[in-house]
């Protein structure tokens, strides 16, 4: 007696390896904090917050001086929309508006509430700095 072959069915299908991650609905956050009782220099920030108020992505913290008529960031901070790791952008003066990228002397934290905490203290800390260099680029004097 011949025995008759049965077609094997096998299951080819490209499982995931992962869950595709939820689309979250992110709202934006904006402030400015000022530095001084003058209220010429300001910390201002904008980041994109979950429904559980989580920060997903820190969009732009700078530092900003205000000139004439017009606030000028000197320092700003942002993460590549939430997939990179944080860093910080010199402006080199009010003329050129040229910056350098950089990412020395940055601390790294796994919430991005924390890394925005960190950055409004390292602002708070080196505001003077950074106003002073950039004042000297520009070759103004505001004091």
């Amino acid at each position: 007696m011949k025995r008759k072959h049965r077609a094997r069915k096998h299951f080819k299908g490209n499982l995931p390896l992962e869950k595709p991650p939820l689309k979250e609905n992110l709202h934006i956050q904006k402030g400015n904090i000022p530095l001084n009782t003058a209220r010429s220099d300001r910390i201002s920030f904008s980041v994109l917050r979950n429904e559980r108020n989580n920060i997903r992505e820190i969009e732009n913290i700078s530092y900003e001086i205000y000139v004439g008529d017009n606030w000028e960031w000197v320092v700003r901070y942002d993460d590549h929309s939430g997939r990179g790791f944080l860093h910080r952008h010199y402006r080199i003066s009010l003329n050129d508006k040229s910056e350098v990228e950089s990412s020395a002397g940055i601390r790294r934290y796994k919430s991005k509430d924390h890394e925005l905490t960190w950055v409004c203290n390292d602002i708070k800390r080196n505001y003077l700095i950074f106003r002073a260099k950039f004042l000297k680029n520009s070759k103004l004097d505001l004091y």
